[in-house]
């Protein structure tokens, strides 16, 4: 499996769409092999009861998410909000940037040292080729002081490995960047 250049990156974005509502920075001035992503949205879990089955022999299994709420959400061309997280919080975190993740690629997303730096940690995964929205992170504060983050601000890097051989595309329930499942539902 081999990473995408940015001029590759950058041609993809321009024909394909494979970043939508990318910062001019981003655009402009990138640095290294990957796309700094911005925080876009925060959402508080405001009720549990979260559960993951184990498939069976009759049917995949069950699943039911949390409930959240939307805490703050950037707007671009506005002024930026800003919110703490306190030491022990933790949040459900959007990009502002979409994806749209062709068969041929599998973004994967780092953390930008900032941040662990900072005390947070952000809990992300690889996307599997045939995603499409934003991308939905935990976000922790494992250091001992709050650390303020503001709207907008640059929170992971993602880079595309190029897929070789046959893939078949994402058909979750998270398709277009739903952050939880409230009720519950079987796995697809």
């Amino acid at each position: 499996m081999s990473v995408l250049g940015i001029n590759e990156i950058h041609k993809r974005i321009k024909k394909h769409g494979l970043i939508k509502k990318l910062g001019k920075r981003e655009l402009k001035n990138p640095e290294g092999v990957g796309i700094d992503l911005r925080l876009g949205s925060i959402h508080q879990i405001v009720k549990g009861g979260a559960f993951i089955e184990a498939d069976g022999d009759a049917a995949l299994g069950r699943r039911k998410g949390v409930e959240t709420k939307v805490v703050a959400e950037f707007v671009e061309g506005e002024a930026s909000k800003e919110i703490v997280i306190k030491p022990g919080e933790y949040y459900l975190v959007q990009t502002f940037e979409e994806i749209n993740t062709p068969k041929d690629l599998m973004p994967i997303v780092h953390t930008r040292t900032s941040l662990f730096r900072s005390g947070l940690l952000l809990l992300n995964s690889k996307t599997d080729p045939g995603y499409s929205g934003q991308l939905t992170m935990g976000l922790a504060n494992l250091g001992p002081f709050p650390v303020k983050l503001q709207l907008g601000a640059r929170i992971c890097n993602i880079i595309f490995h190029k897929i070789k051989g046959k893939t078949v595309k994402y058909r979750g329930q998270h398709q277009g960047g739903r952050v939880s499942p409230k009720k519950t539902e079987r796995q697809v």
